[in-house]
């Protein structure tokens, strides 16, 4: 079985690769996780952009991620995510929940940037993420 780089043979060996990379190092994971976010966060600018969302660009502006977490069961996460708020006191996440499904009453269609971009993103991301791990492997001489 072969998928981005990752080349397994059998159950044993996807199980072991798994394992593998249950016991990667923080420092590759938290690179891992950073190259797909910053891939996400792009395309949630740009997109944004495109649909409309950009009146004072605080919103777009304000996308970013958080710092790698590791949950009890051993994954790492990071999220990415709106914060802050704008000039009126407004959270920006607020604002892009508004942009993304609209308020038919008010005037605002919905411009669904953020899940269009996450899908959009989501090979990009992946492949970001597995020539981070590519290039630990081949520091390991595999």
């Amino acid at each position: 079985m072969k998928h981005m780089g990752i080349t397994v043979d059998g159950l044993d060996g996807l199980l072991l690769s798994l394992e593998e990379i249950m016991d990667l190092p923080d420092a590759v994971a938290r690179e891992m996780l950073e190259a797909e976010a910053e891939i996400v966060e792009e395309a949630q600018r740009r997109t944004g952009e495109a649909m409309g969302v950009h009146r004072t660009g605080a919103t777009l502006d304000a996308i970013g991620h958080t710092g790698m977490k590791r949950g009890p069961d051993g994954t790492r996460s990071l999220s990415v995510s709106l914060r802050g708020t704008n000039a009126k006191g407004v959270r920006n996440a607020e604002v892009a929940f508004l942009n993304e499904y609209g308020v038919p009453g008010r005037g605002i269609p919905a411009r669904p940037f953020i899940r269009t971009a996450n899908e959009q993103a989501a090979d990009s991301a992946v492949n970001a993420a597995a020539e981070v791990y590519d290039e630990f492997l081949k520091g390991k001489g595999f």
